[in-house]
Formats: C-alpha cells, sequence, structure tokens
C-alpha cells in the first residue's frame, strides 16, 4: 500500500512540473484578419459587392522569438483573395525587438517609399482583467491599452509563454500576446499554432539597412502627418494603420 502511494505521489509531481514548464523560445504562427465588410460600410459603392467577396481579407505571420529578442514577419500565403482591396500593405514589413533593452527596428514600406524605423518600443499602459478566453491552446488573460492618443487596442496574453513579447511591436505585458485586436481598424490577429522549434542565431536579427530610409517614430509620425494631412478620415485612418 505504501508502495502505491508513493507512486501517485511521484506521479502527481511529474505532472504538476510538466503543467509549470514555461516555453523560453519557439514561433508562433498569427492570423491578421481585416473585417472587409466593416471597412467598405457607408461606401455605396463597394456595398452593392458585399455579397460577392469574401468578408475577411486574410494575412499570415511568423513570430519567432529566443533569448529576449523576437522577429516579426510574412508567414504562409493566404488562399482567400478579396477584389478591390488585393494584399496586405504590411505583408513585407519585418519587426525586430531586443526586448531586454526595449529597443525594436522595423522595416516598412509606405506605398513607394521603403523605411527603416528604429527606436524605443512603445510604451502602453495596459489595463489587465480578469476575463480570459484560449487561443492556439493556451488560457490567454485579457488586457487594454490606448495607442497613439485615442486608438484602443485589447490584448490577450499567456504567462505560460513568459517572454514580454507580441505580434507587430506590442509588448509589455507578464507573458506573450497571443491575440491583438483593434476595434477602430477592424483588425484581429490571432496565434494559430505555437511550434516549439528553436530559431537559428541569424533568424533573430534586425533587417538589413540596404538603401531603405532610416528614421525613428517622431520623424516617421510627422512624415506620414505632412503627406496624409489633407487627406481627411480616410488620411488619418490610413495614418493609424501604418503606425501600428
Amino acid at each position: 500500500m505504501k508502495k502505491i502511494l508513493l507512486l501517485i505521489l511521484v506521479f502527481a509531481t511529474l505532472h504538476v512540473h510538466a503543467q509549470t514548464q514555461f516555453i523560453q523560445s519557439g514561433k508562433i504562427e498569427f492570423e491578421k484578419k481585416l473585417n472587409v465588410y466593416k471597412e467598405i460600410e457607408g461606401e455605396t459603392f463597394l456595398d452593392n459587392f458585399k455579397d460577392k467577396i469574401p468578408k475577411f481579407q486574410t494575412s499570415y505571420f511568423n513570430l519567432y522569438f529566443k533569448d529576449g529578442k523576437t522577429l516579426y514577419e510574412k508567414g504562409k500565403d493566404s488562399d482567400v483573395k478579396v477584389p478591390f482591396f488585393g494584399e496586405d500593405r504590411a505583408i513585407d514589413d519585418i519587426i525586430y525587438c531586443d526586448l531586454e533593452h526595449g529597443t525594436f527596428q522595423k522595416k516598412q514600406k509606405v506605398y513607394d517609399e521603403k523605411f527603416l524605423l528604429a527606436d524605443s518600443i512603445r510604451k502602453i499602459n495596459w489595463r489587465i482583467f480578469n476575463e480570459t478566453r484560449d487561443i492556439a491552446g493556451f488560457e490567454c488573460r485579457k488586457a487594454a491599452g490606448i495607442i497613439m492618443d485615442s486608438v484602443y487596442v485589447v490584448a490577450f496574453y499567456t504567462d505560460q509563454i513568459p517572454v514580454s513579447g507580441g505580434p507587430l511591436c506590442f509588448t509589455n505585458l507578464p507573458g506573450m500576446i497571443l491575440g491583438i485586436a483593434v476595434p477602430r481598424l477592424n483588425i484581429t490577429i490571432m496565434a494559430t499554432k505555437l511550434e516549439l522549434e528553436t530559431p537559428k542565431a541569424d533568424k533573430l536579427v534586425p533587417p538589413a539597412p540596404g538603401k531603405l530610409k532610416k528614421t525613428d517614430y517622431k520623424n516617421f509620425l510627422t512624415t506620414l502627418q505632412k503627406a496624409m494631412g489633407d487627406w481627411g478620415k480616410w488620411g488619418r485612418r490610413e495614418l493609424f494603420n501604418f503606425m501600428l
């Protein structure tokens, strides 16, 4: 009887240990969705085509992470094409984050110009809630914050991956962000799966500068504001998308 009890105790201890193991490196696939129907609301011409086009524009990105560094870039191709919308304009962007030093570098295309944006990672005053949801098999807790003074962002993070990273440049939560929703821009970015492969050292490096126009966050924002200042409401929306 004592032997049986001992075996039960050993297995229980192993089970608890397995549950408390934390993931330090890997590759996360994210599915980004733009609600096309919401985007074309009020556009009479496009409204007439609602029943002929998909509701969502879908694109995929991969986030590699290891040793306090992350890299976010294009993933697999999507087989869903949306007429009039083309491809996700951010599909070729590359974002490298050094979480330890709080810095990032982003290769970004804005229409015909290509930039290398380098600066400190944006600080967000997250408010954490008790609400949870399952994303890619992980229990994730809800948080919310404001970016660019007025854009509300909802995030879901898991402390099972104790890396304060996430898609795009969203960070600074006590665990990996596996879900992002930006209601004002009709965008969601949700993890679909985690692969426990250790990224090679040459994967977690900043994008090559090449002929990219180098800038920082403040000057990049000023450049966009000057270019889109007279575009009205649509221009402001474009600016928010580029500043994500």
